[in-house]
């Protein structure tokens, strides 16, 4: 694994500028893939056909039959809200299939937009690859920093001549 690390501990700013580039232009080519991308999702009944845009955003609501006119309120609601949530799942499925998998290893795009994945394990695993690059380079964590030195009764910190 490389550091991205120069052998004298500098960054490597060409090899970090080159990963950037890289990392800008598949952002670019997925948000235009996003925003050519819909999901359109039936119900089981027909009577109900959601649209929801790239970003996963309500584009249109229809209502195929008239079927919804005799229903209650709390019924059309429910129906209304049950193809809402399945074309919800599908558009999380087609985004991170646009993406090529997380943008969390170990983590399903569904458990991250839905908050169910544990915040702390999530944003670790997103410092991790930072985190090592320090360590490589003779840095150490942040909690080893807050850690007190160790106590030299020869040395007071004053300098004598």
């Amino acid at each position: 694994m490389t550091s991205g690390f120069s052998g004298g501990g500098m960054p490597d700013l060409g090899a970090a500028i080159e990963a950037f580039e890289q990392e800008q232009a598949k952002l670019a080519d997925f948000q235009r893939k996003l925003s050519e991308t819909t999901t359109v999702v039936e119900s089981k009944n027909h009577m109900i056909t959601v649209t929801l845009d790239g970003n996963g955003e309500l584009s249109d609501l229809k209502f195929n039959t008239t079927a919804y006119r005799s229903m209650a309120p709390a019924e059309l609601a429910s129906a209304v809200t049950e193809v809402l949530q399945q074309a919800r799942q599908q558009s999380l499925k087609t985004m991170q299939e646009l993406m090529g998998g997380s943008p969390v290893p170990g983590y399903e795009l569904d458990e991250l937009a839905s908050g169910e994945a544990d915040l702390a394990a999530v944003l670790g695993k997103v410092m991790e690859p930072s985190l090592n690059l320090v360590r490589e380079a003779g840095g150490d964590s942040p909690a080893a920093a807050k850690r007190p030195a160790e106590h030299n009764d020869d040395d007071d910190g004053w300098e004598r001549r």
